[in-house]
């Protein structure tokens, strides 16, 4: 398609961004989608997708609470529309692998939106993985930790007959995408949750051991740190990488990028000083920048061969998956009796 009109499908925090995204990338926002008045006139709004003529949009961003995603993913994918749907793909393997199905039936590509791998620091980490920077990888420890607020359990994320799960699904999805690209082969080796001080029966506070030949991992999801944290890092048996900050009140997104014994040469006198810096600034443009990818795609042009790419179906059911080995280990989220 040259030129796709998206339909964007949930109108609030993430929806109302991508369709600002959509618009500011020179894309054509075909309406929106949410039983709550859009308050916009830049596109027409829907109050059900019902309401939406088939012919009125090519293709779909799906930003809507777990619990309603799956359905609206299947009604636009059985149109032969593609599709952005916001993490994960599906609660747990058995609905990830209806979307994957349906998806492989529609001629252009569709997408799950984990954003995490357009932030600059992570694709400089990902990128010093890759080309041999960092050498074999032996550690990665990932830690996303919430602050919350006093009214965090009157959210839908923290419902989980609306999420489907607790912290293991929002967020820690966005760190198990990124521990498969790292290493795809990665398998969970441990995994122990706590419950009960937000009283909704979600797990709040995870953590994950995983592993590779002889690389180990750690990932850490809290919803209980009462201040926003988000830091990775990457350790090689050359070199190491690690980016902190996620932007906003996650702090400035920086990257450190240094090699191991640096500090061993004769002009350099500390390890700290040999390292490579950088700092992205606050201002978290991921969102746009995964949609200007999902947009070129759908606009016909190639799937990149190196550097950033949008998650695939394949990518995204192969998180659900290691979601699902989780909960067979820490049981699922359920609502208190």
């Amino acid at each position: 398609m040259s030129e796709p009109r998206v339909l964007v499908i949930g109108h609030g925090l993430i929806g109302r961004q991508r369709a600002a995204a959509v618009l500011e990338l020179g894309g054509t926002l075909a309406g929106t989608v949410d039983p709550v008045a859009a308050g916009r006139d830049d596109a027409p709004h829907f109050a059900a997708l019902d309401d939406v003529a088939a012919d009125a949009y090519d293709a779909a961003v799906i930003a809507l609470p777990h619990d309603l995603a799956v359905e609206a993913a299947q009604r636009v994918l059985a149109a032969g529309k593609p599709l952005l749907i916001e993490k994960p793909l599906g609660l747990e393997r058995a609905s990830a692998q209806t979307l994957l199905d349906a998806a492989a039936a529609v001629e252009a590509p569709s997408f799950v939106g984990y954003n995490y791998r357009f932030l600059p620091h992570i694709r400089r980490v990902l990128e010093a993985a890759a080309d041999g920077t960092l050498g074999t990888l032996r550690t990665i420890d990932m830690l996303l930790g919430h602050g919350g607020h006093p009214r965090s359990a009157e959210g839908w994320k923290l419902d989980p007959k609306l999420a489907g799960g607790g912290v293991v699904l929002d967020p820690g999805v966005h760190l198990l995408d990124l521990l498969l690209l790292l290493d795809p082969e990665i398998e969970l080796l441990h995994a122990v949750g706590t419950r009960g001080f937000w009283g909704t029966g979600i797990e709040e506070d995870v953590v994950l051991t995983f592993g590779h030949d002889r690389l180990l991992a750690t990932v850490r999801v809290s919803h209980m740190r009462w201040v926003n944290d988000f830091h990775i890092e990457a350790i090689g048996e050359d070199g190491y990488a690690i980016a902190t900050g996620r932007g906003g009140n996650y702090g400035s997104q920086h990257l450190r990028l240094g090699r191991r014994w640096a500090w061993s040469e004769p002009s350099a006198p500390s390890q700290r000083e040999t390292e490579t810096t950088a700092d992205f600034g606050p201002h978290n443009v991921s969102l746009t920048d995964e949609l200007a990818a999902v947009l070129a795609q759908w606009r016909g042009a190639p799937a990149p061969t190196t550097g950033p790419h949008p998650a695939t179906f394949t990518e995204a059911y192969n998180v659900t998956a290691l979601v699902d080995g989780v909960y067979d280990r820490i049981g699922r989220a359920t609502a208190p009796a």
